[in-house]
């Protein structure tokens, strides 16, 4: 198993290392850092392309502005954005990468086996902030809500799947490498409770079975049931392609045909804990 956090590191050190001219460094999100950055390195593109990630917005804009021709995201393309880049004469063209599903992070030492998603937007929007109000977690104090930032894709599909307008002030926001944050958080504070994706898995953490509501089964987001959309908090995982007037520069491109090349990157996929399509 690859945890996000080594992927990341090694993003980080590679565009480091190779902060120099002639090396283009793409954004996006920040949950696919360590599939973007091991496909690099395996298409033998480093000496010309970097992975900085920043968060799938960062990518959205990139690309509709006409700044990089292809954007790894873990949301679809956003109206808006797609608006912007149809004005530039730019045409974002989707490919699917993988799946995957939103865990919700709790600490071992946390006896809570499952969450509505009524509950979750109790917690995220602080109707819910002690642990007593979630008896079976065995806990009681302050519950400590965790989340990604604005510009992460994860954040944005949490919101949506689970139905949260606004989070409330007491939820903690982790910038940037958000998914590594909440990994350690969930792992380190037995009070904690935040949201990621499924290479978020440590040692002393673990993720919570899932019910749409009080009256439905609560579900736990293995292989079949992200597959077969059971899992209340499942998503697919995205490259997005520039197309009309900005098309992808001959880097791009051949990045582009390894991460759609199931043979190449379904071996990633799968080292970093994300789902292939089948």
């Amino acid at each position: 198993m690859k945890l996000f956090v080594s992927a990341l590191t090694c993003a980080t050190l590679t565009i480091a290392s190779q902060a120099h001219a002639g090396v283009q460094t793409l954004r996006g999100s920040d949950t696919l850092a360590g599939v973007v950055t091991d496909a690099i390195v395996q298409a033998g593109l480093s000496d010309q392309l970097s992975y900085q990630g920043g968060g799938s917005g960062l990518g959205e804009a990139a690309l509709a502005a006409k700044q990089q021709g292809i954007a790894p995201m873990s949301r679809a393309f956003k109206a808006d954005a797609a608006a912007t880049a149809a004005a530039a004469g730019v045409t974002p063209v989707q490919h699917v990468l993988a799946l995957d599903g939103l865990g919700i992070w709790v600490n071992q030492a946390n006896t809570l086996p499952s969450v509505t998603l009524e509950n979750l937007r109790d917690i995220f929007t602080c109707k819910v902030t002690r642990w007593e109000q979630l008896p079976a977690s065995g806990r009681s104090g302050e519950l400590k809500a965790l989340r990604r930032d604005d510009n992460s894709g994860t954040t944005d599909t949490f919101k949506n799947l689970v139905g949260v307008k606004e989070f409330g002030a007491c939820v903690k926001v982790f910038a940037g490498a958000g998914t590594e944050d909440i990994a350690n958080e969930t792992a380190r504070d037995p009070d904690s409770i935040g949201y990621a994706g499924l290479s978020a898995t440590r040692p002393t953490n673990r993720h919570l079975a899932v019910a749409k509501d009080g009256s439905s089964a609560s579900v736990l987001p293995t292989v079949a049931n992200i597959r077969d959309g059971s899992y209340p908090l499942a998503r697919k995982l995205f490259v997005y392609e520039a197309t009309g007037s900005f098309t992808p520069n001959a880097a791009e491109a051949q990045l582009l045909n390894k991460l759609t090349d199931r043979s190449f990157l379904d071996p990633i996929v799968q080292d970093h804990d994300f789902i292939t399509l089948d």
